[in-house]
This record gives C-alpha cells, structure tokens and sequence, in this order.
C-alpha cells in the first residue's frame, strides 16, 4: 500500500466541504439538500411487523452476529474476500426481511465503506465506484427509512467523499453535499461515537488550511472514545463497531503530531481492545521504529 499517496487520496475525500463551514452552519435543517432519491424497492414502509417468511428477533440477532464477525476480522486482517461475505450475508438478510429492517442497509453500505477504502489505498479505481456507488444507495434507503438515524448520514458524508476522489470536477457540489451531511449527523445524534469518530477521521486527513488537520481530529476522537466507553449496547442488531478504531486514529494523530509517546499509549490501548487489529499493529511498528 503506498502511504503517502492514499494519504493524499483522503484528504482529497474531505477539504474541500471545508471551504463552505461557513455559509453552512447558518443553514438550518429544514433548508438542508433534498433528500436523495434510491432505486432500491420501498413499497412496504412498516417496518414494526416481520413479513411472512422472515427470520424471528432471535435468529436476525444471529445472523447479524455472524454478518458481523466476518466484516469485523475482514477489517483487522485487511481482508476483502471476508468483507464481501459478510456484505452478502447482509444483502441476504436484507431480501429476506424486504427491506424491513432498518440496519440491513446500513451494515450492507458500512461494508461498501470498507471495501472502497480497501480498493482506494490499491489504486482500483473500477471498484473503488463500484462500492461507494452501491453503498449510497443503500445509505438513501436507511435515511429514507429512519432519517432519525445519525449514522447513516455521516456513512453517506463519508462515501462522498470517495466520490471527490476519484471525479474532482464533482469536488465543489459533492464538497459541500459531504459537510452538510456531517453536519446533520451530528446534529441528530451529537453523542454518538461513530459519527464522532467518522468526523474525526475527515478533520485527520483535510489540510489545516481547510480547518482540519490533527489537531481537529484529537478532539472529535476524545470525544469518540469518552462515548465508547460509557457505550453499553446488548442488542446484537444496532451498530457497535469502532472502539479499537477511535484509539488507533488518536495514535495516528498523534504520530502526524511528532507525539510518539501519546501514540504509543492510544495504538497499545487499540491493541488491548482488540489485539487483532491489524491497522494499530502496523502504525506501532513504524513508531517503533523511530
């Protein structure tokens, strides 16, 4: 993976929704960008009552769990081959329930995230499109059906910010689309620390004189791992993904710092919540190296 250049590949994703911070926050919600449009069939709103055929709480609640294991080891080892098995058990849930179920699409797009960061840091840009294109669609579908759900947007901020990469004619309309949506996650779930940690790692990879750099980034990862670790979620279903994430890129902010020794501790911390990430592993053997 060649660092410097997937470096510059990610700050392409984000500064240039930076420009506009201003004009922004003095938007309001009802005036935000109209709802994107999905092609993914809607027909059935209700999402309270299982359709016949559908798999009870219990057994979505383990096929989630699987789904998840496989999304979860894929991004430690680096993976695509896992990523994609747990995408298509996903996707398998997903017409199983008929779009029911309001997370389906959000863990099928969280997995088209993970997989277009994998083809980006490769240079593929073919598939790269590929699954930042499937995975708004299915982030439109979970925004259509709970617009409550904070997470979905900021995903969707993300995933745009893919699209700037690789179409930077598109840099000014889709910048500007990217912060908004940051902006409404935030505002819809400000204590969540997914969206914190998403935000986070936008501010990391923008330019200082776009408003981001490292210094940004410490305190929306701070605020990230503060959350995490007073998170308590039991419901297998809803998201719990990025702990071990928030420390490692406050090591990495760290690092960009000089700060070897505060990356250290946050990279080890990442590594004591999860001892098989394989990102903390790899940028605490370049620490110690130094």
């Amino acid at each position: 993976m060649k660092k410097n250049q997937t470096t510059k590949r990610m700050a392409l994703c984000f500064f240039i929704g930076l420009v506009f911070i201003t004009f922004l926050l003095l938007q309001k919600a009802e005036n935000a960008s109209k709802k994107p449009s999905i092609s993914i069939d809607t027909k059935d709103k209700e999402i309270t009552k299982s359709p016949p055929g559908a798999d009870t709480n219990e057994e979505l609640s383990q096929k989630i769990a699987e789904a998840k294991s496989n999304l979860r080891k894929g991004l430690d080892t680096w993976n695509a081959e896992l990523i994609k098995k747990a995408k298509d058990l996903f996707l398998n849930l997903f017409m199983k329930s008929k779009g029911k179920n309001v997370y389906l699409p959000y863990y099928i797009a969280l997995c088209d995230y993970r997989l277009a960061t994998y083809y980006i840091a490769s240079n593929n840009t073919g598939e790269t499109e590929r699954y930042y294109t499937e995975g708004q669609k299915y982030l439109e579908k979970a925004m259509e059906d709970d617009p409550s759900f904070g997470e979905s947007y900021a995903l969707y901020a993300t995933l745009l910010g893919y699209e700037i990469a690789l179409h930077q004619e598109k840099a000014m309309v889709l910048g500007f689309k990217s912060f908004e949506y940051f902006a409404k996650a935030l505002q819809k779930e400000p204590n969540n620390p997914r969206i914190n940690l998403l935000k986070g790692t936008s501010d990391l990879y923008t330019p200082e004189i776009y408003g981001g750099g490292p210094d940004n980034a410490i305190g929306y990862f701070n605020k990230s791992i503060n959350l995490f670790e007073k998170e308590n979620i039991k419901d297998p279903i809803k998201p719990s993904w990025g702990k071990e994430e928030a420390y490692t890129f406050l090591g990495i902010a760290y690092k960009q710092k000089k700060e070897y020794d505060k990356a250290r501790e946050y990279l080890k911390k990442a590594l004591e919540i999860n001892p098989n990430f394989g990102l903390a592993a790899r940028e605490l053997e370049e620490i110690e190296k130094k």
